[in-house]
């Protein structure tokens, strides 16, 4: 087909690409992770009008009735939720092109403010308990994404997150190699596409590139997100039963600032250690353990009982 030979001529404008390809054939080669790079080498389009293009025909076929102009804008809505608020809300179609863009734009802005607009309870307790853990919020150009890895031991895990999210998810869950300390661990990794919901957690943990802890956001942990919390960077002892959250990336003062937040809001009093003479951790004595495990057993998942002391379900 002449579709698949690759023009000498990059294509970086979304018309010169409806002109040249069926964009609807090239909405279903876009299927992995990887595809879009793959794709725009073959055709020579570029990556964001090639992103552009497949959003279109994506929009298209869920609305055929729609106005080819108004995909453009449609296209920001990045899952059916916001498509649906948008339907529910205004009459897509009597709006002019103009006014459309206007209102997607305040969306996408409202929700870099007030992110529970978009997400679920669960979705936002998710994110907090697991960004103070083993997560990371990434700048993506101007969105931001989701990323988390947990071992082999944690598979089970990192697919109920996976399920939690998934409606913010394109590419399937996958196997990577990292380094740590000299040693070689695999993880399987969860990455969700850029989106603005996102920004707003962005900016509540990272100043300079870098994560912190406040008791802003300290403050809104719920016991399920502290139980997230405690499955990420929790560990239970098997001398003595307590939990120590291993919290190594904080400094000193934000460590007392998290020792202060659980005994205001907890009524429980951390311990704050100091190992290898460069981490700081927390640990909670006997008393304030069965205490803190009262708060989240009931949202811990039933592959990470152990982080309780309790054997798996």
């Amino acid at each position: 087909m002449t579709q698949d030979i690759k023009s000498t001529i990059e294509l970086n404008t979304l018309q010169s690409v409806r002109d040249k390809y069926n964009i609807f054939d090239l909405s279903k080669q876009v299927n992995k992770r990887g595809d879009w790079d793959r794709l725009s080498k073959e055709l020579n389009i570029d990556r964001n009008v090639l992103c552009r293009a497949v959003e279109e025909a994506e929009i298209i076929n869920k609305y055929p009735n729609i106005l080819k102009a108004k995909s453009i804008s449609l296209s920001r809505l990045k899952i059916d939720k916001e498509m649906e608020i948008f339907f529910e809300n205004y009459n897509v179609n009597k709006l002019s092109c103009r006014r459309l863009y206007q209102l997607v734009k305040e969306w996408r802005v409202s929700l870099e403010k007030n992110p529970k607009l978009l997400l679920t309870e669960e979705q936002h307790d998710l994110i907090i308990g697991s960004a103070l853990g083993d997560a990371s919020v990434r700048q993506r150009d101007r969105n931001c994404s989701f990323r988390v890895g947990h071992s082999r031991r944690q598979e089970k895990y990192l697919v109920w997150k996976y399920n939690i999210l998934k409606e913010f998810i394109s590419t399937p869950l996958y196997w990577n190699k990292r380094e740590i300390n000299n040693h070689f661990i695999e993880t399987l990794e969860l990455s969700t596409f850029t989106h603005s919901v996102f920004n707003f957690y962005r900016k509540l943990f990272y100043k300079n590139g870098k994560k912190i802890v406040t008791r802003e956001l300290l403050d809104m942990l719920t016991p399920r997100s502290l139980a997230v919390w405690i499955c990420d960077d929790g560990s239970f002892g098997t001398s003595q039963p307590y939990i120590i959250l291993c919290t190594n990336s904080f400094s000193l003062e934000e460590h007392k600032i998290i020792k202060k937040y659980f005994e205001e809001v907890w009524n429980l009093s951390p311990t704050i250690g100091f190992r290898n003479k460069k981490y700081y951790y927390l640990r909670f004595k006997q008393k304030d353990t069965k205490e803190l495990i009262q708060i989240v057993k009931p949202f811990i998942p039933e592959s990470m009982k152990y982080k309780i002391g309790e054997k798996n379900g």
